[in-house]
């Protein structure tokens, strides 16, 4: 059991089926604020800050991808969704994929976007934790572009660019680098098999994180599993091209939810 409370909010019928939407490593909940309102009208959507983000609490790190899970358990638990859908990008596919492993009587359905069983060189992050420690958020912006954003949306989308950096800049930095440990230490490459959850990859063909080829691999080792590939997209698909990532997501969830 977690005794961290995550900050959330919720949006649509309390009646309805329940959608966890799991955020990116530097986000908070509202870089789902599209898919939010297409998703609000047929399911109870539950947004959240990952531990160390936002407004959820900021303990001392290293975190665990299986604590951040164990917490999003917890909002479940407290929210009396006993079983519920999840969209979870980046670290929150990772956390998608824990659940999913851990916690299969969960879930209903999952949609893992941009993400992988394991992330790189664990001493990356590691590297990158210390350095976000020693020296605060600032250094990340201009390295983060490239990876979060393709050259064209750079040019033709400013405000989104700000947006998102704005949320990465407000970041805590010990919730950060705290969270990069957790992805330091992540690997299900030998489980993800295990999963039987209804699940549904989505890529985006420009990410230089979790390219299509890892998204493969997923939806490869995952039965019955599916991948979308989204062109012109970097590694936060879901801005950058919002009206074939939503509905992607949607059909998803309609078909088992």
């Amino acid at each position: 059991m977690s005794d961290v409370r995550l900050h959330h909010d919720i949006h649509g019928p309390d009646d309805a089926p329940p959608v966890l939407l799991a955020p990116s490593l530097g986000t908070t909940l509202a870089l789902w604020d599209e898919l939010t309102g297409v998703l609000s009208d047929r399911f109870r959507v539950i947004r959240f800050d990952t531990r160390g983000h936002g407004g959820s609490p900021v303990p001392p790190g290293p975190y665990t991808v299986d604590e951040l899970a164990a917490d999003v358990v917890e909002l479940a638990d407290t929210l009396g969704a006993e079983r519920f859908g999840l969209v979870g990008l980046s670290i929150g596919g990772a956390i998608g994929q824990t659940i999913a492993v851990e916690h299969a009587a969960r879930l209903s359905a999952l949609v893992l976007c941009c993400t992988g069983p394991a992330f790189g060189d664990p001493q990356n992050w590691r590297d990158r934790a210390e350095q976000v420690r020693a020296e605060g958020m600032s250094f990340l912006a201009e390295p983060t572009k490239g990876r979060w954003f393709t050259p064209d949306f750079l040019r033709s989308r400013p405000e989104e660019v700000d947006r998102l950096l704005g949320m990465l800049a407000s970041t805590s930095p010990e919730g950060y680098a705290a969270c990069c440990d957790a992805l330091a230490s992540h690997d299900l490459t030998d489980r993800i098999g295990e999963i039987r959850t209804p699940t549904r990859i989505i890529a985006g063909a420009h990410d230089p994180v979790c390219t299509p080829e890892v998204g493969r691999l997923i939806a490869d080792r995952i039965p019955d599993s599916d991948l979308v590939v989204l062109d012109d997209a970097a590694h936060i698909a879901n801005v950058a091209q919002p009206e074939r990532f939503n509905a992607a997501v949607l059909q998803h969830l309609e078909k088992h939810l």
